[in-house]
């Protein structure tokens, strides 16, 4: 079954109106990743399976077992990701944002490839300015990406409080035989195929443990929304060289995807 817009309002227009019809009086999860392998299995697992299009995007929605979910593709890089959000967040009564897909590991982080990296915070790490004494972050020129009530945000998105409840439990959803670790996720634009980048970064960001090209668009999304959100990738390849005869998207794909149906099988995790 495929349902738009048109199907329910005359003036799709009105984005004060919420999909109150998607819901079952249960918790609504959005499930995002940049691309379909990072979500395959997924899709495959839900029940009561539809198709939703909003603007220019399509979404699936369904259940598994007993919990609502969304599942958006939102193509590589943060101006897609925030665009995906930002459809589900206006039209969707969210309640959760699950971030999922591939990251490359930072070396010396004990994670290896087919691992899993939790997220603690996301982190825009090329905002800011480049001068002759080098890289200044956005908090050194005071130049906040957002202000919520008198708090401001610069290049750092935490995770909220009762993510971190959820993180502390990871060891008992992972796959037999996958390691995982928690740390600072770095959002670029480029992945890091140098040791001269890597050096870079890891000056700049060296509790960092991983990056990827979406997250933090997503978690700026969330937080201007008010909606928690978690965000677990694979680990395809280790940073410092650009070999992809070296990476494993498919691992890191399934067992990030193996990791949170686990998850999800938990209702009381999510609930707001």
């Amino acid at each position: 079954m495929r349902l738009t817009i048109g199907h329910f309002f005359k003036q799709p227009q009105l984005f004060y109106c919420k999909h109150v019809y998607l819901r079952y009086n249960t918790t609504m999860l959005a499930i995002v990743a940049a691309v379909e392998k990072e979500v395959s299995l997924l899709i495959n697992f839900l029940k009561n399976i539809k198709t939703l299009s909003l603007g220019k995007r399509q979404f699936y929605q369904g259940r598994f077992f007993k919990q609502e979910v969304v599942i958006a593709t939102t193509g590589i890089g943060a101006v897609n990701a925030a665009y995906t959000l930002t459809l589900l967040a206006e039209y969707l009564s969210l309640d959760f944002v699950l971030a999922t897909g591939c990251a490359g590991a930072f070396p010396q982080t004990g994670l290896n490839i087919g691992d899993i990296a939790v997220a603690t915070s996301e982190i825009w790490a090329e905002a800011g300015a480049y001068t002759d004494a080098g890289w200044h972050s956005l908090e050194k020129i005071n130049l906040p990406l957002y202000q919520k009530h008198k708090t401001l945000f610069y290049n750092v998105f935490e995770v909220p409080k009762k993510v971190k409840e959820i993180s502390s439990l990871i060891s008992n959803f992972l796959p037999k035989g996958v390691g995982y670790k928690k740390g600072p996720f770095l959002t670029v634009s480029a992945t890091t195929g140098s040791q001269e980048r890597l050096y870079t970064l890891k000056r700049h960001f060296p509790e960092a443990i991983c990056e990827n090209m979406e997250g933090a668009a997503v978690a700026q999304i969330c937080t201007i929304y008010d909606l928690p959100w978690f965000e677990c990738r694979g680990i395809s390849n280790l940073l410092g060289e650009y070999d992809k005869s070296k990476w494993n998207i498919d691992l890191a794909a399934k067992h990030s995807q193996l990791m949170l149906l686990k998850l999800i099988k938990e209702p009381a995790l999510w609930k707001p």
